[in-house]
């Protein structure tokens, strides 16, 4: 496990190409966002598969409630910076959940009443967040980049299945897709280039490369898909 004060100090000196990369990420990651919420009300479904928004919203949500950690114990430029940015990232997750309430029913669970299907969300997102509170127990990740290299993975993982459940790429789209790729490309690289050996082993980059090509294959599939319904 990596040692916090150590990345930061990497980060300390490398601050300009972080900012960068780690922005243009940002950047792409909420441009996606705004892609997948547009997709979503468009075609009437849920745009984020439901495990995704409910590990997304408790681990960045985790992040959020680290603000006495972040801004005073460390009291880090990156932490502060990260802090801000995920806030509108929950804020987008919190729309995801909002949409998987108002279209996921007939998807998800089509026998039950309005007022069930509600109740069992509800019931799943606080049982999710008590889970999530063990793992951080076990798991010391102060800067959540452990967490943020396993919620990338999980994105492409779990809308592969999602497609292949609905039979369709209703939600989603190849430019959802060529952002989010772009977004790993970035962060990835910035990981390898400016927080430490820990982060450019073998194993790491071979997770790098995986994660970026899981989401670029995706890209590829859905752009297929486009052009055979066009």
């Amino acid at each position: 496990m990596y040692d916090p004060h150590v990345v930061l100090q990497a980060l300390d000196a490398n601050k300009f190409g972080v900012i960068l990369f780690c922005g243009l990420s940002m950047i792409f990651n909420y441009i996606w966002f705004a892609l997948a919420a547009i997709k979503g009300f468009r075609d009437k479904v849920y745009p984020v598969p439901l495990f995704t928004t409910l590990l997304w919203l408790c681990g960045d949500g985790t992040g959020v409630l680290r603000y006495d950690m972040y801004f005073n114990v460390y009291g880090h430029w990156y932490l502060e910076l990260f802090w801000a940015a995920l806030v509108l990232t929950v804020s987008f997750e919190t729309l995801y959940l909002y949409m998987t309430f108002k279209f996921g029913k007939q998807e998800l669970c089509p026998d039950a009443s309005n007022g069930a299907f509600r109740l069992g969300l509800v019931a799943a997102a606080v049982v999710f967040a008590y889970a999530w509170m063990q793992v951080l127990q076990a798991l010391p990740d102060d800067l959540n980049i452990v967490y943020f290299n396993f919620a990338n993975l999980a994105g492409p993982v779990a809308w592969a299945a999602m497609i292949a459940r609905r039979r369709s790429i209703a939600g989603t789209s190849s430019a959802i897709w060529i952002h989010y790729t772009l977004m790993l490309s970035c962060f990835y690289y910035a990981q390898a280039s400016y927080f430490g050996p820990e982060f450019r082993t073998p194993f790491m980059l071979a997770y790098f490369a995986v994660n970026i090509a899981c989401s670029a294959a995706l890209a590829i599939y859905v752009r297929k898909q486009e052009r055979l319904a066009a």
